[in-house]
């Protein structure tokens, strides 16, 4: 029988272009303190089969997501805008697009299930999304 224990990890702080990112991993979860800066805005994007939490401690944001199937059928699966401020929590599940935007600066602490990314970029404002409609194709293809 195996033996649980506790121990001390490490954070690593990482500049983005909307803001930066403090990270840190432990066995089966992860996690993110987020900070945005006002008007700037994270990816369009989806997780393969991560799950996250996010948590804003401080601002507000503005979300925009939709669930699995957006892919199938986006006309009966639209995507749905929200407003979050501090104390509001979104729960992301894999395979639902989504984005975050900064209405003004804010701070998010995001946990999740996997330390690995697995994330898709499906549209970004800093050039990291792969390009074209084929890319989209495949995202569609793969989620159908």
């Amino acid at each position: 029988m195996g033996c649980k224990s506790i121990w001390k990890g490490s954070s690593h702080k990482h500049e983005k272009p909307w803001g930066s990112e403090v990270t840190w991993r432990g066995p089966g979860s992860y996690g993110k303190i987020l900070t945005i800066k006002k008007g700037c805005r994270t990816s369009f994007k989806m997780n393969k089969i991560k799950d996250e939490v996010l948590h804003v401690t401080a601002g507000s944001i503005k979300a925009t997501f939709s669930d699995e199937y957006f892919f199938n059928d986006p006309s009966q699966h639209p995507m749905e805008t929200k407003i979050l401020s501090k104390g509001d929590v979104l729960n992301v599940q894999s395979g639902c697009p989504y984005r975050i935007e900064a209405i003004e600066e804010f701070v998010i602490v995001e946990i999740g299930n996997q330390s690995r990314s697995d994330v898709v970029r499906i549209m970004d404002d800093y050039g990291r999304a792969e390009s074209g409609v084929a890319h989209l194709a495949e995202i569609i293809n793969e989620n159908t």
